[in-house]
């Protein structure tokens, strides 16, 4: 094994790959490691999107995450790998594509890799997409000499800019979330911020896990109240939704019954408090931005319509 593994060494060729580079989280590494003169190969399924990456210097990739032979050609001499699963559709898809990327790593001989999960991740199943992650996590604990991170993210700040038109049109910000249940909310650029520098320092081995729990714990209410401050709105109200409310609103936004109802279950499971961070509060797992700086320099812009296109 010690042969295969100074082999793999030899071909590394000090290139770092991003799954999902066009995606929040990505986007920020690939940018990251680009800014420090680092050698960078972007994946995306949309080549265009891509091309962002190529002007600052990066190798473009087009792969889809469920094409195995795709991703181990794309792994193939790198010296370490973000890795993520695409926006969930369906559980289905996401052990597709969490057995593909796993079958990748494996045969493409990659030693390091930063993986996003999720808080919660230690819960095998009735979580939602979150599950799917649990899954990814174990595929990867089980390949022999790669050292992986899991990433244990909190929710995302940016999961709230979907009531936009909630608020625009009805005045209220509606939700399935208990009013008063204290969560950690981050911003994905945090865990963006995060990811590079893990990803530059290379200072983890085996596998690990670190939660990463944002700035804070808000509620909802909590959270609809900043963000009544930020875009001027002192009246705007946060009303919870029963979960067939709830799983309506997704659909009527389009968004296919099978997957709303995979957020319905991860929904449930936060209320439940079967989602829940495992690590105390600490330096180590808080991140800088707080809920305040989010709706300043994203949620208002993007409620004023002045959002920057990426």
């Amino acid at each position: 094994m010690n042969s295969l593994k100074d082999k793999v060494a030899v071909v590394t060729d000090g290139t770092y790959v991003i799954l999902g580079a066009s995606g929040n989280t990505g986007s920020i590494i690939a940018h990251s490691l680009l800014s420090k003169g680092e050698k960078v190969r972007v994946i995306g399924r949309d080549a265009g999107r891509l091309q962002r990456f190529v002007r600052k210097g990066a190798e473009a990739f087009t792969a889809d995450v469920s094409d195995a032979a795709a991703l181990t050609k794309a792994f193939s001499g790198g010296r370490a790998a973000y890795l993520m699963l695409p926006p969930v559709i369906s559980r289905e898809d996401q052990e597709r594509e969490s057995d593909a990327i796993a079958k990748a790593v494996k045969e493409s001989g990659l030693r390091y890799a930063v993986h996003l999960s999720s808080y919660g991740a230690h819960v095998p199943e009735g979580t939602g997409p979150v599950a799917g992650l649990h899954s990814s996590e174990q595929k990867l604990n089980a390949i022999s000499g790669l050292n992986v991170l899991h990433l244990r993210a909190a929710y995302f700040m940016e999961n709230n800019l979907a009531a936009i038109g909630m608020v625009r049109g009805m005045g209220m910000f509606g939700h399935a979330l208990l009013p008063d249940l204290k969560l950690p909310m981050i911003a994905t650029r945090d865990v963006g911020d995060y990811a590079a520098q893990r990803l530059l320092d290379l200072d983890f081995s085996g596998k690990q896990t670190r939660e990463l729990l944002g700035e804070r714990d808000l509620s909802m209410a909590e959270a609809t109240a900043v963000i009544a401050r930020g875009i001027g709105k002192p009246d705007l109200r946060y009303e919870q939704f029963t979960y067939d409310q709830m799983q309506q609103g997704l659909t009527q936004m389009g968004i296919p019954p099978k997957r709303a109802a995979v957020y319905i279950e991860m929904f449930k499971a936060i209320n439940a408090g079967v989602l829940a961070a495992q690590e105390p509060r600490s330096p180590e797992n808080s991140t800088p931005t707080s809920f305040e700086k989010f709706v300043q320099d994203v949620f208002a812009p993007a409620y004023h319509g002045k959002a920057q296109t990426a």
